[in-house]
């Protein structure tokens, strides 16, 4: 029985709760959704590598509709991923604009109802999410008040009244690369995935990118 499900994206925080999970011993099933992002065939591949590495179950969910509604640059190939500077992270006004133009509509919420409907039929207590407080700031579906909300209403909607954990909710990219570097096991940071894009490398120019290299160079 799995008391635990996963959204493993394959990205940094994701894979970062993965490890933490893993580090407490607890009993996992990590969940990828391919909803028809840019990049989901480099994040399944991703995903499937940190579970084996972990040794934990993986399964994946196609959700096409939720890329086909439109509205993102993630699943448009009609529109350009926005490129940002190293020292622009921390200018709300550009990131506000990169994040309006990758925000996929309530992808977060829709993640989070189907791993806690899964988590239900299995008997788990627990969805885990890879939050983080850094894109807190212009994603407000991965802030703690975010993390409360939907509590709350899974309250109510599951039966075993399943609730959504994030180890790292409160950390920002730097905090979470330094907690990864004092774990007992290795982290693999040559798994992960983070870019927006699903080239063969990774662009290292989009935000997603740019906050990974920031991070991984303190």
């Amino acid at each position: 029985m799995k008391n635990s499900i996963l959204l493993l994206s394959g990205g940094l925080d994701s894979a970062a709760n993965l490890a933490l999970a893993s580090e407490c011993k607890r009993p996992l099933l990590a969940l990828t959704v391919n909803y028809g992002q840019r990049a989901a065939i480099r994040e399944i591949e991703s995903a499937q590598k940190l579970c084996h590495f972990y040794q934990v179950q993986h399964q994946v969910i196609h959700i096409p509709w939720l890329g086909a509604i439109g509205g993102s640059s993630l699943t448009d190939s009609s529109q350009r991923v926005p490129g940002i500077e190293k020292d622009q992270l921390d200018d709300r006004a550009t990131t506000e604009t990169t994040a309006k133009a990758v925000w996929v509509p309530n992808r977060n919420g829709v993640f989070i109802h189907i791993a806690a409907a899964l988590a239900e039929r299995q008997g788990a207590e627990q969805v885990l999410v890879g939050f983080n407080a850094e894109e807190a700031a212009t994603f407000p579906d991965n802030s703690i008040d975010y993390l409360r909300a939907v509590n709350q209403a899974l309250y109510y909607s599951t039966a075993n009244h399943v609730q959504v954990f994030s180890y790292t909710v409160e950390w920002n990219k730097n905090r979470i690369v330094a907690e990864l570097k004092k774990l007992k096991t290795r982290f693999p940071f040559e798994l992960i995935w983070s870019c927006y894009e699903g080239r063969e490398q990774a662009c290292q120019n989009c935000e997603s990118c740019q906050r990974l290299a920031r991070a991984l160079s303190h």
